[in-house]
């Protein structure tokens, strides 16, 4: 009786865990997010990235980024990437806010916005600012989570970098692995509210 009321608990287990996960083995689960990357049905978003997680406001984290950008980064440092005509347009400031208003026709190493779309051409414009060293950008959606970036100088890539956002939608890191001989290097962002008047 023992042995039959065991067997009969452990089969009610064995099917109870198929039923549960019965939709994902049978291919009718959403097979699109492994959990620590997005879903990498992504079609949609390239031609409207209003909402992925990228899309917002982020804080440096000094401490938590490559001691390297210390000396580039203030404490207040903060990346925007905004959703603007079917595209992104993304702002990078050293210090927050900017101490000047014409950076985006006029070359400040402290701050610099360019737009590009999802498209992987390298095309856009200025992601350095406008310094004049005939710069331009391409741009991923590798998942909805990873965005990857090839910047080029007068044709030729000379920058890659990773932009991933993590699963809870709180940090986002910079990796650029450009340099083959060395190591990777890292910047680390905080998700903070959108300042007023930038959205």
């Amino acid at each position: 009786m023992i042995r039959r009321t065991s067997y009969v608990a452990l089969t009610s287990c064995v099917v109870a865990g198929m039923l549960s996960f019965g939709p994902a083995l049978l291919g009718q689960g959403d097979p699109t997010s492994v959990g620590f990357i997005g879903p990498y049905k992504t079609a949609a978003e390239k031609k409207d990235p209003s909402k992925l997680p990228i899309i917002g406001a982020w804080r440096i984290n000094l401490a938590k980024s490559d001691p390297g950008i210390q000396p580039r980064f203030t404490p207040t440092a903060m990346n925007l990437f905004i959703a603007e005509n079917g595209g992104i347009r993304q702002e990078v400031y050293q210090d927050y806010p900017p101490k000047v208003d014409t950076y985006k026709t006029v070359f400040d190493q402290r701050y610099r916005s360019f737009w590009f779309k999802l498209d992987g051409q390298n095309i856009y414009k200025d992601p350095q600012g406008p310094n004049g060293q005939g710069q331009t950008v391409a741009m991923w959606l590798a998942d909805r989570n990873t965005l990857y970036r090839e910047r080029a100088t007068k044709g030729v890539v000379d920058e890659k970098v990773l932009y991933r956002v993590s699963p809870d939608g709180r940090t986002l890191v910079w990796t650029n692995f450009s340099n083959v001989n060395g190591n990777s290097g890292q910047n680390v962002w905080d998700r903070v509210e959108m300042p007023p008047g930038t959205n």
